[in-house]
């Protein structure tokens, strides 16, 4: 073990929190939001915002059921501290990512000893998979906190001086638990699974089942799916079929191909470690956990290790066989692995050296990671809905009317518009349409008729351009950047087309 006398680890945990506000914080405002998944969360909370609706989530000001609510309140709640940027719309990512480090630095502590929860929190916050997950505006890094903080609290639970402060950390897991649950649904009890299994095994005289626990999870994860199932009868269906059944079975959600489990999770389970992958190997080597033989073993003795163990691959199973499948998805399995990676370091150490080797590690990394995410923010990139924002604000003027043509999306460029955004196809009959180009045109041609902007990718602007220009209305085209085209139709008619 590292001897704690020559270099006390407690010191280092104020740095563990400084560097993950640091690799959180940095850049977090500085990139556009990004299509679709971003834009769609912002667009939400703006429109929260604007309606003062905050029960009953709206996309485009129609219903939207897909998520609980608890992430887009997170989101508005940066808005309104921040301001209607990026920085607003990202900043609760900042406090998920530096909170789980914590707490996986907290559980460390508490199943084995200090050296090792810092070791845990220093390999989690400077992980890029970790660190690029907060980077981006999803509900996975704040189910991720979620999820961690309810593990720490039933191990504090397990590891309490007396059976009231037992209790009272059995009650604050089931409280994780319904937010949790309330940022993503079922997924966000996963980390339940393996509780359950190791509860069982070691049999502790504490009960899991707690009262207190349960109410709070009730009101805290049950109390807005029961009201806004009861306003709206019909998401009871929608919720059963569409957001279970369809996403366990169904091949028509994300990458339900048999092989995606190897492509969307095995890169960032492994790669995403970045230079903890190389402890991870050799841990792996060491302890033979290659071995089926030895990981029955391991699963058999009932202590910490298997506690890990299952906490890793019962929920990887489980995001294996179900068809729905996105990287993101397994962020809250990086927690274990930060874990069992620390353990076998500090195991393996017999003085500081090791633990300093860390520090020295986690930090080079981190500045590493900023570095990244600035270039990322420079970068150029079709989803990147701010300079096509920009390009649109320049060309539009006051009494301009926006419209995108057949992108039934987009929302990145509605949050930046202020929702002033509709959806255009031929005749506008289709359900995600707003309106009709044609019907658009012959307005067009009256006096008192609007700017029209017009905004498409390139593979669609030579049918844009060519019905425009058979319509006789007077037009310009403008080339944003290399993926969009936007096309600008003034009041009035004129003797013909026009282009830039």
């Amino acid at each position: 073990m590292i001897d704690s006398r020559r270099y006390n680890p407690g010191k280092l945990l104020p740095i563990t929190v400084l560097l993950a506000i640091i690799v959180s914080l940095s850049f977090q405002g500085s990139r556009g939001l990004y299509e679709t998944t971003e834009g769609r969360y912002a667009e939400c909370a703006r429109e929260m915002i604007e309606t003062g609706n905050y029960l009953e989530p709206t996309l485009d000001y129609r219903p939207h059921w897909s998520k609980p609510p608890m992430t887009y309140w997170a989101i508005a709640g940066g808005i309104k501290l921040l301001g209607r940027s990026e920085w607003g719309v990202r900043f609760y990512n900042v406090l998920a990512f530096v909170f789980t480090a914590l707490a996986v630095s907290g559980i460390g502590a508490a199943l084995w000893d200090r050296e090792t929860g810092v070791i845990a929190g220093l390999i989690y916050a400077s992980s890029p998979f970790p660190v690029f997950g907060a980077f981006a505006v999803s509900t996975d890094t704040l189910l991720t906190m979620w999820e961690i903080l309810a593990v720490l609290c039933y191990v504090r639970a397990r590891h309490a001086s007396s059976q009231a402060a037992g209790k009272r950390w059995m009650a604050a897991m089931w409280l994780s638990f319904g937010l949790a649950f309330l940022t993503k649904g079922p997924p966000g009890l996963f980390p339940l699974i393996p509780i359950v299994i190791w509860h069982i095994q070691n049999r502790p005289p504490l009960k899991l089942v707690n009262p207190t626990g349960i109410v709070l999870f009730l009101l805290t994860g049950l109390s807005w799916f029961l009201v806004v199932c009861y306003l709206h009868p019909g998401l009871v269906s929608y919720y059963l079929g569409t957001e279970i059944i369809d996403r366990i079975a169904s091949n028509s959600v994300h990458n339900p191909e048999w092989y995606k489990p190897f492509t969307k999770y095995l890169p960032v389970l492994t790669v995403g470690a970045g230079p903890w992958l190389y402890y991870g190997l050799k841990l792996i080597k060491q302890k033979r956990l290659f071995s089926p033989g030895v990981l029955r073993s391991y699963l058999k003795k009932g202590d910490d290790k298997t506690f890990l163990l299952i906490w890793l691959a019962l929920p990887l199973v489980i995001f294996s066989i179900v068809k729905s499948r996105l990287p993101l998805y397994v962020l809250p399995l990086y927690a274990p692995i930060a874990l069992i990676v620390a353990r076998g370091i500090c195991t393996a150490a017999r003085n500081s050296t090791e633990l300093r080797r860390v520090l020295i590690i986690s930090t080079v990394t981190i500045f590493i990671l900023i570095g990244m995410k600035g270039v990322a923010s420079v970068f150029p990139n079709q989803n990147d809905m701010r300079p096509l924002y920009t390009a649109c604000k320049n060309m539009g003027g006051a009494d301009a009317e926006f419209l995108t043509f057949y992108r039934p999306k987009l929302y990145g460029l509605q949050y930046y518009l202020d929702g002033a955004l509709k959806r255009a196809s031929f005749d506008g009959k289709e359900p995600w349409a707003d309106t009709g180009v044609y019907s658009i045109l012959e307005n067009a041609g009256k006096p008192d008729s609007r700017r029209y902007l017009f905004i498409t990718d390139r593979d669609k602007a030579a049918v844009l351009s060519e019905t425009i220009e058979k319509s006789g209305v007077s037009f310009a085209r403008f080339n944003s950047g290399k993926y969009w085209v936007i096309f600008a139709v003034p009041n009035g008619k004129a003797a013909g087309p026009s282009s830039q």
